[in-house]
């Protein structure tokens, strides 16, 4: 990875154009006195062929991407994380502590310019928030450079687990990514316009 990296005293931002860094964060507030207590994330990175995926309760995995375009849900997820990035090119290391949400439950460092999605069952309206960094990888993103990709016994693994997840089991996806995609391509026609800060959309979640 070909880097141009600017430096402060907190923070190193690094663009690399042939990387693309991404991510879909949501959280549920209930209360405002935890404001995270339940969330959700689908993180990514795509190095040439080569895609890392990060899934909260799931865990990580390399594949191609030709791999992630032929599941449904992954993909899903992947197009909005385009769509809510700010700047896919650049990851953002912080060089003295980590402000990661609590969701993430090891000290994690890198993180990307991105809005996420906030659904709040207190006034009943779902946003999208561009003023938080709330996408932090659990690895270097250096390191997907020399990966190869997840053998195929890992990958069923994955995927056998991936598709425990409530969502799925429930039956609440479809709905969910209408829900999802409405949202983001509000935001990612105003943002494609003009800067903005949030989005509100009166659905309830």
């Amino acid at each position: 990875m070909n880097a141009t990296v600017i430096s402060s005293k907190k923070h190193s931002f690094h663009t690399i154009a042939n990387a693309e860094f991404s991510g879909v964060f949501d959280r549920i507030v209930f209360n405002r006195d935890i404001p995270e207590a339940v969330c959700d994330y689908h993180l990514f990175i795509k190095y040439g062929d080569k895609v890392y995926m990060d899934v909260l309760g799931v865990g990580d995995i390399v594949m191609s991407f030709a791999e992630l375009q032929q599941n449904k849900y992954w993909k899903h997820y992947y197009d909005l994380s385009l769509m809510l990035a700010n700047d896919k090119n650049m990851v953002v290391q912080e060089l003295r502590y980590s402000n990661a949400p609590i969701v993430y439950e090891e000290e994690r460092l890198w993180y990307i310019d991105t809005a996420y999605l906030e659904f709040d069952n207190i006034k009943g309206t779902n946003n999208i928030i561009n003023n938080s960094s709330v996408c932090y990888y659990q690895m270097n993103p250096y390191d997907l450079e020399k990966f190869e990709c997840s053998s195929q016994e890992d990958l069923n693994t994955f995927r056998k687990v991936y598709m425990e997840r409530d969502e799925i089991t429930g039956n609440m996806f479809e709905e969910k990514s209408i829900l999802y995609k409405s949202l983001v391509d509000k935001y990612f026609s105003i943002k494609s316009g003009e800067k903005v800060e949030k989005v509100d959309v009166s659905w309830r979640y």
